[in-house]
């Protein structure tokens, strides 16, 4: 099921339109500068809000609307999710082989099941690091997400615990 229109927007970027259940329409339009606009409209068109956020504040807001930091689940659902997922933090000694590399180039998906969905580098969160052009460090504490056997194979592969 699509729910977002795609508009191509020449010299501009793209337009993703997304009509929600209480009849307002949500209109986002990224730049390739990587500014996104945010219009809220109501079920006549008429703008009822606009926002503008930065790449960076785009992917933090992304982030909280994917659920990384706190997902909303009923009792029963939730106690199944916590047997399943394991959350881990994840430092990275020198020797990692994924130090100096993206996790495009290191394949972690494909090697291990987990994803990653931060970086803590300096004291400073980096969420959802762009797999083409984020490269890791040595010491970087990565947050990962999988079931035990897929963060087992992580840990073993690419950190220390």
């Amino acid at each position: 099921m699509d729910f977002f229109k795609q508009t191509d927007l020449p010299g501009i970027g793209k337009r993703f339109t997304m009509k929600l259940a209480s009849g307002q329409i949500v209109s986002v339009i990224i730049h390739h500068s990587g500014k996104r606009e945010i219009y809220v409209l109501d079920s006549d068109g008429d703008v009822e809000c606009t926002l503008t956020l930065t790449d960076e504040e785009a992917r933090e807001m992304g982030m909280v609307l994917a659920g990384a930091f706190y997902q909303p689940v009923a009792g029963d659902k939730m106690e199944l999710l916590l047997k399943q997922m394991v959350m881990e933090w994840v430092e990275l000694p020198p020797d990692s082989p994924l130090v100096g590399k993206t996790l495009a180039e290191a394949d972690v998906r494909r090697k291990t099941g987990v994803i990653v969905i931060g970086v803590v580098r300096n004291n400073e969160m980096i969420p959802a690091p762009d797999p083409k052009s984020f490269v890791f460090q040595p010491g970087d504490i990565v947050i990962a997400v999988g079931n035990r056997e897929q963060i087992d194979k992580f840990i073993k592969t690419f950190g220390k615990k």
